[in-house]
């Protein structure tokens, strides 16, 4: 049986407390709404879990395709992500609400975004003819740096001793309410800042999403925090360039190509302001020690320009280009 120590940084013996344990829940108190996509091993779903008196609470559902005996590399990714989700919480980071085992098969429960997510809608958006507000985009970014400057100045020994590194920031990560709220998702690819790369980190290196990933980024590869300002930068481009700023098919992340060689060149000739095209060059500078210290030097340099340029939080703007492609 595979040691699950050699795991992942998530699951060493310190997490496993009555903190995280898996409560008494069955797939049967759950109702499957909608299928939303099955990959490596683990089918999501939006679904409602309902209760005694009528309760009823729609969230995401992941459950592994095999159980506990067949699929141990992949009840271990599940129970990782789960470990990890519900010791953590930020109004921008979406919500681990529960792990379980059901006749050998493990299920994460997750917090539901009624809205969209940031790839459909530069991808609805695109299709329209239309480009996402400048505006909308820097508030995009401040609340991304937000949840990354929590995720990397966690302190919390033995299992998080220099901070998170999410690696995994890209556009189908980021969701939006119909309202404008903001989440980051997808923990299962995070990893303790500072911790040597194990078993289980290697294997989850292997499912960043390339055209987001850092050039540090990979099998055997260190990655820190400015790995996720990179994958930021990546994404900030994207939204202001439009459907041409990287190769490949818009619809999905995995679709898209980047070409290091004229991401330099490309940001240079983006149509923005001098002040914003800095910030870009900087977050995504090929060196990690060449890119913002901090999530939070970065998140104050977007703040300046969105105030400073559009004179706005760029809270509208956000609703509005939502609610642009609301009925598509």
């Amino acid at each position: 049986m595979t040691d699950p120590s050699a795991t992942g940084p998530i699951a060493d013996p310190g997490l496993l407390d009555s903190e995280v344990e898996a409560p008494v829940s069955r797939l049967a108190d759950f109702h499957i709404l909608r299928r939303l996509g099955s990959h490596d091993g683990i089918s999501s779903s939006l679904a409602e879990r309902r209760g005694d008196f009528g309760f009823v609470k729609r969230v995401t559902l992941k459950v592994a395709d095999e159980s506990f005996q067949e699929g141990l590399d992949i009840a271990l990714r599940l129970s990782d992500e789960a470990r990890l989700g519900m010791r953590l919480s930020h109004p921008n980071l979406l919500q681990t609400l529960d792990l379980g085992r059901d006749d050998g098969r493990f299920f994460l429960v997750r917090e539901w975004v009624d809205g969209i997510g940031l790839r459909a809608l530069m991808h609805r958006t695109w299709q329209a003819g239309r480009a996402l507000p400048t505006a909308a985009v820097l508030r995009v970014g401040i609340h991304v740096c937000r949840v990354l400057g929590y995720l990397h100045g966690l302190r919390q020994p033995p299992w998080a001793p220099g901070g998170i590194v999410h690696r995994g920031v890209a556009p189908s990560n980021v969701l939006l309410s119909w309202s404008g709220e903001l989440r980051l998702a997808n923990l299962f690819m995070a990893r303790a800042a500072g911790r040597a790369e194990t078993a289980g980190a290697r294997r989850a290196a292997t499912h960043v999403i390339p055209s987001y990933a850092a050039p540090e980024t990979g099998v055997g590869a260190t990655a820190g925090p400015a790995a996720d300002i990179y994958s930021l930068g990546v994404v900030l481009y994207e939204c202001l360039g439009g459907a041409d700023s990287l190769g490949g098919e818009p619809g999905s992340d995995w679709t898209r190509i980047r070409d290091d060689a004229s991401l330099q060149e490309r940001l240079e000739a983006l149509d923005v302001s001098e002040n914003l095209r800095e910030v870009l060059v900087r977050a995504t500078a090929a060196r990690p020690e060449h890119r913002y210290r901090a999530a939070g030097a970065m998140r104050d340099e977007l703040r300046r320009i969105l105030e400073e340029e559009h004179r706005s939080d760029g809270e509208d703007e956000l609703r509005g280009a939502i609610a642009a492609v609301a009925s598509r």
